[in-house]
């Protein structure tokens, strides 16, 4: 049996599309702040009775691919049919490989104080607490 051997040759086509591709994958078309927000939509989707989010704002701060977020969020619930506000906070990490950003633990001010408290405390120890200036 003989072996298959393969010299590096001229392919004129295929350089022109790896460069195309390595271009795509260093510019993306969303800004990392949007990738954030939609990380936490994800997971509150997800995770609570949320039927609509209807806005959101957010306060991030980024520490070694680790993420703390707080914010604010106007929500349709699932079973009930009024509109609510609420204010969250949150923790989560950057993907590497996708530049996602997954929230891992959440809680609502309203609902779950005490996690919320313990969320907040662990993120200051991270030093990944968002600094809030208020006017």
């Amino acid at each position: 049996m003989g072996k298959i051997i393969q010299f590096p040759g001229k392919n004129n086509g295929n350089n022109d599309k790896n460069e195309e591709t390595k271009v795509r994958s260093i510019y993306s078309k969303e800004t990392f702040s949007e990738t954030v927000r939609k990380g936490v939509e994800e997971y509150i989707l997800g995770n609570f009775a949320v039927k609509n989010i209807l806005g959101m704002d957010i306060v991030y701060k980024v520490n070694n691919n680790e993420i703390g977020v707080v914010g604010a969020i106007a929500y349709e619930h699932k079973r009930r049919p009024l509109t609510y506000i609420a204010d969250f906070i949150g923790k989560g990490f950057i993907d590497k490989k996708s530049g996602k950003v997954i929230i891992d633990n959440l809680a609502f001010r309203e609902g779950e104080r005490e996690l919320y408290n313990s969320i907040e405390k662990i993120m200051k120890a991270k030093k990944i607490l968002p600094d809030i200036k208020e006017f």
